[in-house]
């Protein structure tokens, strides 16, 4: 037998009453929900503003750290980046920047193990290569700063990694240079030139640093090429003729150093400048005055052969009265006594006479120098002429 429960109907004061406090359960859930919607609001944008606030001071600290480094005050940078990584405690560019103020700061042990801690978490980036390559360079450790040269260049690079590249591959090369391994700087330097645009600035750096490296063909490549353009640069014809002299090729100095003489900006420089261009320009000219053209007249070329022996002769006779230089200059003196008599008719008669008086001149003149001392006068220009007699016209 099912069994109903008789409820009693509600009075209307209880439904009212009851009414009531439904709507004061409800007020009172949307006033809670209501407060925590504002609390939650208010929390997000402190949290905000604080976060922007951190980070606007973190970027404020950092800027002075880098106007501080402009300023060549890396102690003053120090504390600045450390203030700012205060604020930003997980920027790896600001991480970089006090590594690189620690290093200017001559802490390189901070720097070095500030550089080793980044290269970690980024053991590709190229800027913390770089870094540790001149901090083990400052520590003559070439092994490691060569190692590290090498992986700035292959890796990785914010912004125009293939001009920075570059800027890591010249800067080996002047390390490579000061450690006077001239064959890898070399190297360097002609995929530089190889790979550099065809700025006229860029390219004569390049060639003054194949210079240094003792590497003057590829530079008078350069500036010969700089030299052809419209409006050169003093720098160009200046170069040209310094490398051509040194290789020999006096022709294409004398050319080239009168041109640097001419130049417009010639006479604005300094005597220090102006007076080696100068003396190299006359020593061309000397030296041509002095070559055995085989293009000449054969009366003119048996003329400067004669003049040419007398010269060196005379620089015999006075090294031989030195007796420490008489026993290794005998040989020499004995060939000089078993050339025939040397006149204008003699030589023009006799063209292999003329071959063997000039290599007997060139071996007197390169001898001596070994024996006697830094020749003067025509004895140095011959001495020159004696290094690439074959060079001279190319």
């Amino acid at each position: 037998m099912a069994v109903f429960e008789l409820r009693t109907p509600l009075s209307p004061e209880e439904r009212a009453e009851k009414r009531k406090l439904i709507l004061r359960d409800a007020v009172a859930l949307a006033t809670i929900l209501v407060v925590t919607i504002v609390l939650a609001v208010l929390t997000y944008l402190l949290f905000t503003s604080f976060t922007h606030h951190r980070e606007v001071l973190a970027q404020r600290w950092k800027a002075n750290g880098e106007r501080a480094m402009r300023l060549r005050k890396p102690a003053n940078a120090v504390q600045a980046l450390r203030s700012a990584l205060d604020y930003a405690p997980e920027r790896r560019d600001i991480e970089i920047e006090l590594a690189m103020a620690l290093a200017a700061d001559n802490r390189p042990l901070e720097a070095t193990a500030y550089f080793n801690s980044l290269l970690e978490t980024q053991p590709g980036n190229g800027l913390i290569h770089l870094q540790l390559a001149r901090l083990a360079a400052r520590d003559n450790k070439p092994a490691e700063a060569e190692e590290h040269y090498q992986r700035a260049l292959d890796g990785t690079w914010e912004g125009d990694g293939y001009v920075r590249r570059r800027e890591v591959r010249l800067e080996l090369s002047r390390y490579l240079i000061s450690q006077k391994d001239y064959p890898r700087a070399q190297a360097e330097l002609r995929t530089a030139a190889g790979n550099a645009p065809k700025d006229p600035g860029l390219q004569l750096h390049i060639a003054g640093l194949m210079e240094q490296a003792q590497d003057p063909a590829d530079a008078l490549a350069i500036y010969r090429d700089q030299a052809r353009l419209r409006s050169a640069p003093l720098e160009a014809f200046e170069g040209a003729g310094r490398t051509a002299y040194a290789l020999g090729h006096i022709t294409v100095a004398r050319e080239a150093l009168l041109r640097a003489i001419r130049h417009r900006g010639f006479s604005d420089q300094p005597d220090s400048e102006q007076n080696p261009i100068r003396q190299m320009f006359a020593n061309s000219n000397r030296i041509l005055d002095l070559y055995p053209d085989p293009d000449l007249t054969v009366r003119t070329r048996a003329g400067r052969i004669q003049y040419n022996a007398k010269t060196a002769r005379a620089r015999l006779t006075t090294c031989l009265a030195n007796p420490n230089a008489a026993v290794k200059l005998a040989p020499l003196q004995t060939q000089w006594q078993q050339l025939p008599r040397l006149t204008i008719g003699a030589l023009e008669r006799n063209p292999q006479l003329e071959q063997t008086t000039m290599a007997l001149v060139y071996s007197t003149e390169k001898q001596t120098a070994q024996d006697c001392g830094v020749p003067t006068g025509d004895d140095a220009i011959l001495l020159k002429l004696a290094q690439a007699p074959q060079a001279v016209q190319d």
